[in-house]
């Protein structure tokens, strides 16, 4: 998705003379065109998340509407303090981009696995969550984010089962999506993580006509617009959240509580195991049993 939202951030930043863009040390062969189109509002940092968080705070104080990007962990957990005090206490526009979501960076281990991230961002007051499905949703985040003058993560990731599939239906304001309109059971994947479910459908190895496959991209809720996705989860009383985030803290748990209350909830996340091995990906959603045959033999 990176090279998506670097397309679109210039697209923002070219308009709005506001917004500039801070990169903690990362981006190489992807931010050299944002460093020479728009000189004194492109800063590096340099490898110091929390120094870079505060000092996008500060500019935000004084009328400026920066980006801040960096590897998901470390834009998130390491400069959590920072994010909580100086950015959100104040509601202030900053824009967190953290590149690698769920096992994105599956080979370089734990320390690069992000899989926490939705979890710890929104307890914190002000802050807007987004979490593109598929790399062709990424433009209308970033759009919809440089328009919120509060703060906001956008999480990008890599599907180890990628998929493009086209929606039946998009909500222009959630930016929800519908893929299957089946009834008896409302699947949903959070952000990437229902590019899963495209494939088990892709493949035919779930009934589409009997579920009806949602895919969320972002938080808190608006039920009151997404009533489509909320009438169905009411009408099939049957619940499936495919999620690439631990349990505790996920959209999963988060959906459990917005959703109306119904008479069967499953959440599929991954789950953790000092004995793990390290691999792409897809080898780490395998490893995790959450393949797209994984995800059918819940519906067998």
């Amino acid at each position: 998705m990176r090279v998506e939202f670097v397309e679109a951030v210039q697209k923002i930043i070219r308009t709005d003379e506001k917004s500039l863009f801070i990169s903690g040390d990362l981006g190489f062969n992807a931010f050299e065109g944002l460093q020479k189109e728009f000189a004194q509002r492109f800063l590096n940092a340099g490898a110091a998340e929390q120094n870079m968080t505060s000092m996008a705070a500060g500019l935000a104080f004084e009328g400026f509407r920066p980006w801040i990007y960096s590897i998901a962990p470390f834009v998130t957990y390491r400069p959590f303090e920072q994010i909580r005090n100086d950015i959100c206490l104040h509601n202030l526009p900053v824009r967190i981009v953290g590149n690698g979501g769920g096992y994105t960076y599956g080979i370089m281990g734990s320390t690069h696995h992000t899989l926490e991230d939705l979890g710890v961002l929104k307890t914190l007051p002000n802050m807007h969550l987004h979490f593109p499905c598929t790399q062709n949703q990424v433009a209308s985040h970033v759009e919809q984010i440089s328009k919120l003058m509060a703060p906001s993560y956008l999480r990008l990731s890599f599907s180890g089962f990628p998929s493009n599939a086209v929606p039946l239906k998009e909500n222009p304001k959630t930016l929800s999506r519908m893929y299957s309109e089946g009834t008896e059971i409302t699947l949903i994947g959070v952000g990437h993580a229902v590019q899963i479910a495209l494939v088990a459908l892709e493949k035919n190895l779930i009934d589409k006509t009997k579920l009806g496959v949602f895919g969320i991209s972002k938080f808190p809720f608006d039920f009151s617009s997404d009533r489509e996705l909320f009438a169905h989860a009411q009408a099939s009383q049957n619940v499936f959240v495919i999620d690439e985030h631990y349990l505790a803290g996920s959209m999963a748990e988060s959906l459990k509580m917005h959703l109306p209350s119904v008479a069967r909830f499953r959440a599929l996340t991954p789950v953790y195991s000092n004995s793990q091995s390290y691999g792409t990906p897809t080898f780490q959603l395998t490893q995790a049993k959450m393949t797209p045959e994984d995800l059918a033999a819940h519906f067998a």
